[in-house]
């Protein structure tokens, strides 16, 4: 049985050999050593890590976010990233509702940056109702733009 579940230290070696090799990751200057060290400092300031645990098959994709603190009023997605097997199976729209969940609990807003050549990321969050709100030239790499895009907690269920 698949599903959404925080992550656990013995989750991040193996994770962190499945991402790091995703041509986004690689662009930002990740290495598998790297990203493996920076999710483990991630859990020990209890930052929020979801994995999505295909069961027999392993983690298939990760979602790393704050729950508050962005401009006072929301949490945060640094990252949501999914192996190239898994691309288009749910599990990066399982692993943004679990997101959600956690940030819409304590936070009226969510936000998340894409990279301005990242159009298929674009596609995926405006489809989840994230709208663009602005842009951040040069924030991360100089010749890349970082585009803000935010979704506001909805309203309760009647």
């Amino acid at each position: 049985m698949s599903h959404v579940r925080p992550a656990v230290p013995g989750d991040l070696h193996a994770l962190a050999g499945l991402l790091a090799p995703l041509p986004l990751l690689a662009r930002y200057g990740e290495s598998h050593e790297r990203l493996e060290k920076n999710l483990h400092s991630a859990l020990e300031r209890h930052d929020g890590l979801l994995v999505y645990d295909a069961a027999e098959h392993g983690p298939k994709g990760l979602a790393w976010y704050m729950a508050t603190g962005t401009l006072g009023m929301g949490g945060y997605l640094k990252l949501l990233a999914v192996a190239p097997s898994a691309q288009g199976s749910g599990v990066g729209a399982a692993l943004l509702a679990g997101y959600e969940a956690a940030v819409f609990a304590v936070s009226a807003h969510a936000f998340l940056l894409v990279s301005d050549f990242n159009t298929a990321a674009q596609r995926f969050y405006e489809r989840h109702a994230y709208r663009r709100v602005g842009a951040l030239p040069a924030l991360v790499l100089p010749e890349v733009t970082e585009l803000i895009y935010w979704k506001p907690r909805p309203p309760p269920a009647r």
